[in-house]
């Protein structure tokens, strides 16, 4: 019975968040309203099947980590996250207004084509900046930089839905401005920037999930659990799998990794040359990328 409910814990989460989105924009519903509740009810959903079905035990949340995971959730996917989506959108919306004339050559096109569009166009440069997040050149200041803001992220030693909200304010601005700025430059409508938004919180949390997946068709299309847990792998040639909601420039640049079975150990490999901040603290998680990328080629 697991065994069937694992091949089809993610297809099903897309399938009603997608009935869901469809709804929404038939009826024209909030957009507002309608994300929060997309996101509570993706949340609910990925928490149930971690229980049912977590991929290993010691990944659950524990008494260590538990405040810490509630301080990333509370601050900076909730507050930070805000305020930098926010930030983000007013300088493309500034920039849009006075420097760039919009088209309505996307209405010419079948609404699935263009959301498919919007969508690849928008983890473009997303993908690219995760990549590159992951160089750590030691004699580059800002490559170094952005290894030490994007490590956040894979500090952690278990993965599971918290660990979604592991993620430094500046990682995220930069996210959102880089996935926004090229789809509303470009025109697209609000139906589908608000279906890419959707799309991206869905696959974000799921992907984190401590559901245990099989190696399947649905990872060439998006990114699962079943990939996405292999990008936090200790094992350097695992660690690949830049994408944040599909797999397709993972597969054109030839940066995609898959194998049957689970990752074996998650985090950030320690060395003697970088000393990270504890799982615990979360102001020291903060200050990280600040205080300790002056040390930088000196």
């Amino acid at each position: 019975m697991k065994h069937k409910i694992s091949s089809v814990v993610v297809p099903t989460l897309l399938i009603l968040t997608g009935i869901f989105s469809y709804l929404i924009l038939q009826n024209n519903w909030n957009f507002e309203i309608a994300s929060y509740s997309i996101f509570l009810f993706t949340s609910i959903y990925i928490l149930i099947f971690e229980r049912i079905i977590p991929l290993k035990q010691d990944w659950k949340s524990n008494e260590q980590t538990i405040w810490v995971d509630i301080k990333h959730f509370v601050f900076s996917a909730a507050i930070f996250d805000a305020l930098g989506k926010m930030l983000a959108l007013s300088l493309v919306f500034y920039i849009q207004k006075h420097f760039f004339t919009i088209s309505d050559f996307w209405g010419s096109l079948p609404f699935l084509a263009t959301y498919i569009i919007a969508n690849l166009i928008g983890e473009f440069l997303p993908y690219l900046y995760h990549r590159v997040s992951h160089t750590g050149n030691n004699d580059s200041y800002i490559s170094l930089l952005l290894w030490k803001i994007h490590s956040i992220h894979h500090l952690p030693t278990s993965m599971n839905w918290f660990k979604t909200n592991w993620i430094h304010p500046i990682n995220m601005f930069l996210n959102t401005f880089l996935k926004m700025t090229p789809i509303l430059l470009l025109g697209f409508n609000e139906q589908i920037i608000f279906l890419v938004g959707i799309t991206h919180v869905v696959v974000a949390y799921i992907s984190h999930a401590n559901i245990k997946t099989k190696k399947s068709f649905w990872d060439y299309l998006i990114i699962t659990p079943q990939i996405h847990h292999f990008h936090h792998s200790k094992k350097m040639e695992e660690a690949k799998n830049f994408g944040n909601v599909f797999s397709f420039w993972d597969l054109i640049f030839g940066t995609y990794y898959n194998r049957k079975g689970a990752v074996e150990k998650v985090g950030v490999m320690k060395s003697s040359e970088t000393e990270y901040p504890k799982d615990g603290d979360y102001y020291e998680q903060l200050l990280f990328p600040i205080l300790t990328s002056k040390e930088c080629c000196t």
